[in-house]
Parts: C-alpha cells; structure tokens; sequence
C-alpha cells in the first residue's frame, strides 16, 4: 500500500510537472509574439518618423536653396550696379544727391548772410560813382541846353549867376576827375620826414603802367618820335575834320587795277540764287535721310513691318550692309511698336558693335544719345527712362534675366548677327524661345547674315524666313 502510494504520488507528480511545462510553454509563446508585435509596431512607428524626417529636411533644404540663390543673385545685381558707369544720367546715389543739395543750401544761407552786408556797401559805392557821371552829364546837357536856347542879354541877374554856377560846378568835376588820373602815374616825390611810414593811400596804376618793361617801351617811342621828321601844322588832321575833308586828294593817274582785272561771267541764269540755301545742320540731315532711302532694305519697309505684325517669330536673312541692324529698330519704332512705355531691343555680340551702331541710330533719328537710343554694356550704361531703343551686348541680356525673367518691359527683341553661333547668342536661343511660349505679345527677330537660315527655322518651330537681297 505503501509502495502504491508512492507511485501515486509519483504519477500525480510527474503530471503535474508536464502540465507545468506545457504552460510554461505557451506563456512564452503568447510573451515573444506580444513582443514581436511590440517590436513591429515600435519599427513601423520609426519609420514613419524618419520617413517625416527626411522630408522635412529635404524641405528645409530645398527652400535654404531657393534662398541661397535669391541671395546671390541680389549681390551680383548690386556688384554689377556698382561698377557700371551710367554716361546718360549723373552719378551717384538719390540719397547722396539730396545730402549734398541740403549742404549746398545751409552753405548758402551762411555765406548770403556774411556777404549780403559786404554787397550792400559795394553796391552803394558803384551806385555813387555812376549816379557822379550821370550828374555830370546832365548838368553840362543842361549847360548848353541853356546857353543854346537863351542869349545873355535875355537873361536876368539872378539867371546869371545860376548859370555862371553851374559852370563853375562842371569844371570843378572835370578837374576832380583830372586829378584822379593824375594821382595813377608813377613820379618821383621829394622824401619828406614820413618816408620811413607807409603810405596810407593806395592808388592803383594806369593799365597801360601795368605792362612789363613800360618804362623802357616809353623811353624808345619817345626817342623814335623825336627822330622821325615831321612837317606841317599839328592840328592838320583837326582842321580838315572840321573843313569836311576827311579823305586825302585821289588823283587821276590812278590806275584801278580791281577793275582792270575784272572778267565777265559765263554765268546767266539766277535761279538757283532765289532757292533758300540750307543750314549745315538741314544738309547733314538730308544727307542723312538719303543715305537711309538708298539701302536695301528701304523698299521692304511696309512688308516687313506687316511680317512682324503678323508673326510672333520671324528670321530675317540679309546680306552685311543691307540696313538690318539700324533700320529694323527704327521701322519698329515708327511703326508703333514702342507704346505703354515698351522698348526695342537688339542684341549685339561685341561692344564696340553696340556703343557705334547706337550712335549712328541716334544720330540718324536727330536725338542726343542715352534719350530715346541708348547703348548698355558691361560697366557702362547709357540708357535713361526715356529710351525706348536699346542696344546691347548678349552678356548684358543674360544679366536683365536676373532682374526681369519675362522680359516684360520689352515689346520686340532682336537677336542680331546670330550666324556667328557665339555661346552667348545659343543660350539666349534657348532663353527667348521659352519666354515666347507664354508671352504672346512678344515679337522675336532672328537676324542672321547667311544662307543657313532654315536651322534657325527649324528650331524656333518652323518660323517663317524673311529674305532681303544685297546691294
């Protein structure tokens, strides 16, 4: 019994200790699947953030970009602005100028109350003086006035004397003005017991005193006059002035030798005499204007504008000298296309190009150059707001897209010379073919010298060719 006890509790036991086990088991089971899909969640979670992270920063990178490059794109404008030489307008900032003018103006206000005092007592002084002369003069008008109209026996006592007085008072003013041009030549004074004081008085010397070597040049006319032999009356001259024979005798040997030379004209029409002759300014001009009729491309004016007006891209093939640089931009302007404050714009691949084709426009158009022609290159600007042709280099163009991408201040832009296939003109090929996409208002012109025209064609998307033959 004992014994069967003892397996008993063996059994009961050994049960227990398997059922333990399987437990156990399954509560580790149900423990690591609860932890793996902590770890799931935990792992689904992290990536969700590191997803969130990533594209935060690649936000934050994207707009510290767009800043970087706004940034650069301001100093490089404002460099650019700093060391170009605007010719047309006067230098220097707007707040520099009004400093200077508001200086100006409180050193004016200073020296006008310093000098007004000063300008007071001069002009009282020169007033004095011509108020002397014009005394002078009235009182000897008056003087023969009245000897001339009364005769002494007509006179009274009384009126007499008043003339007599005022005699006395105009001779009185004529040696007063003698001894003031005595007291301007330089002679030779006794000392007196003064000498070792200054002279109080200054007086001014004669102008003719003021002269190098006066003295000397006196002394030699003097000793040249005295040698020269003279004969006749000293008031010679004076007498037959007054006899009214002012000219010498003319004899009748005389030969006139003018008119003995003198030859007849073939000439006998005067017609062209009555014509008005034009002013060197009016011939230049018409000059000018014929120059502008002779070129080649003057008879296809009107159907070159209708072109333009009818297509927004058009090549323009032209042998050199044919007119197509400083004509086009001038036809345009003519023909209306600078309104609401647009302008012409005409690319040029070198700089000397663009500063003398402006010139020779401007000079034709009769306006000053920087008004209404201007020229921009790198480091020198001759525009002003008035401007509505402007030539430049195609490194100035690429800078204007800094500042305007849509180029929308500009109603016609004109790519000259584009058979040289610079760098420059195939990347504002490309520039101004996006621009005329979404701005149908903007006319393009492909000007090129050559024959190769239809690859500039085929590019702008089949743009029509405009041909002007050559002289």
């Amino acid at each position: 019994m004992g014994r069967h006890h003892a397996e008993k509790s063996r059994g009961d036991s050994g049960h227990s200790s398997k059922y333990y086990s399987e437990h156990k088991s399954n509560h580790d089971r149900i423990k690591s699947n609860r932890h793996k899909d902590r770890e799931l969640k935990h792992h689904k979670r992290n990536k969700y953030e590191s997803d969130s992270d990533s594209d935060d920063s690649t936000e934050k990178q994207r707009r510290r970009d767009l800043k970087e490059r706004d940034e650069f794109a301001d100093r490089l404008k404002k460099k650019d602005k700093e060391k170009t030489r605007n010719v047309a307008q006067p230098s220097g900032s707007e707040k520099r100028v009004y400093e200077e003018a508001a200086k100006r103006l409180k050193l004016e206000a200073e020296d006008r109350s310093k000098i007004i005092p000063k300008l007071r007592i001069e002009s009282r002084q020169k007033y004095l003086k011509k108020r002397t002369e014009d005394k002078v003069a009235e009182l000897e008008a008056d003087i023969i006035d009245d000897e001339y109209l009364f005769q002494e026996q007509e006179l009274t006592e009384k009126e007499y004397k008043e003339r007599e007085h005022k005699k006395t008072l105009f001779q009185l003013a004529k040696e007063h003005e003698k001894a003031r041009e005595l007291e301007k030549v330089q002679r030779y004074h006794m000392p007196d017991a003064k000498k070792d004081q200054a002279d109080e008085k200054y007086v001014e010397v004669d102008e003719r005193e003021k002269v190098p070597h006066y003295e000397q040049q006196k002394w030699e006319e003097e000793q040249m006059s005295s040698a020269v032999f003279r004969f006749g009356a000293r008031d010679k001259a004076e007498k037959n002035r007054e006899r009214g024979q002012e000219y010498e005798l003319v004899l009748d040997d005389e030969i006139e030798f003018i008119q003995a030379l003198r030859m007849p004209g073939t000439r006998t029409d005067r017609e062209d005499d009555d014509k008005p002759k034009l002013t060197e300014t009016e011939e230049k001009k018409f000059s000018l204007q014929e120059t502008r009729r002779s070129l080649p491309i003057f008879p296809f004016r009107n159907d070159l504008i209708q072109a333009i007006k009818d297509h927004q891209v058009l090549i323009i093939e032209g042998e050199t000298g044919s007119g197509k640089t400083t004509q086009i931009p001038q036809y345009l302007y003519e023909g209306g296309f600078t309104h609401n404050s647009k302008k012409i714009g005409c690319t040029q691949p070198r700089r000397v190009a663009a500063m003398s084709v402006a010139a020779r426009v401007a000079q034709e158009m009769g306006v000053k150059l920087g008004n209404e022609v201007g020229y921009s290159i790198r480091f020198e600007d001759c525009t002003s707001e008035r401007t509505v042709i402007k030539y430049m280099t195609d490194g100035t163009l690429h800078r204007e897209f800094l500042s305007e991408p849509d180029l929308q201040s500009y109603s016609v832009m004109i790519i000259d010379e584009a058979h040289e296939r610079t760098l420059h003109t195939d990347i504002l090929f490309g520039l101004v073919k996006d621009i005329t996409r979404f701005r149908p208002d903007l006319k393009l012109l492909i000007s090129s010298a050559t024959l190769d025209a239809q690859k500039f064609s085929d590019f702008f998307d089949e743009a029509p060719i405009f041909r002007i033959p050559g002289i």
